[in-house]
């Protein structure tokens, strides 16, 4: 060790480290490989997703918690049309969103046009309407 005249200190020294030849692979520790995998969680189809984020939307706006949709699409990075699209869920008729809610994901995963389809019946204001398009799709 060096001292310095205005009373700071320097350190030197060597350090070697091995060569190696590669990536060393490292083992898992025993207890890690022995614990059971945990079963993965329920997939929930993305549409039920979408409404409950809806929701959600909704409450924070009604609660006051943010101003108005403006200020949920600044906050989220959603485009204003994608953020009232998503509120919009929240105005389909009961039944459909029951339908939504207990839809399975492998279901929901294979009609890519499902949401396309829900945000047509939100333009529609009568619930009665609603139903009688809704019905008239073969399978949902």
């Amino acid at each position: 060790m060096k001292v310095t005249g205005d009373g700071t200190a320097r350190v030197e020294f060597e350090v070697r480290f091995p060569r190696t030849k590669g990536w060393r692979q490292v083992e898992a520790r025993p207890e890690a490989r022995e614990t059971p995998l945990k079963p993965a969680p329920p997939q929930v189809p993305k549409v039920t997703r979408l409404l409950v984020l809806g929701y959600h939307f909704e409450r924070l706006v009604s609660q006051g918690v943010v101003k108005d949709y403006a200020a949920l699409s600044r906050l989220t990075g959603l485009s204003r049309a994608r953020v009232t699209q998503l509120v919009n869920l929240t105005l389909l008729a009961p039944n459909i969103q029951a339908e939504i809610l207990t839809r399975d994901a492998a279901a929901a995963d294979r009609d890519a046009t499902f949401e396309r389809r829900l945000r047509d019946l939100t333009a529609l204001p009568d619930w009665n309407e609603q139903r009688t398009r809704q019905s008239g799709r073969a399978a949902w």
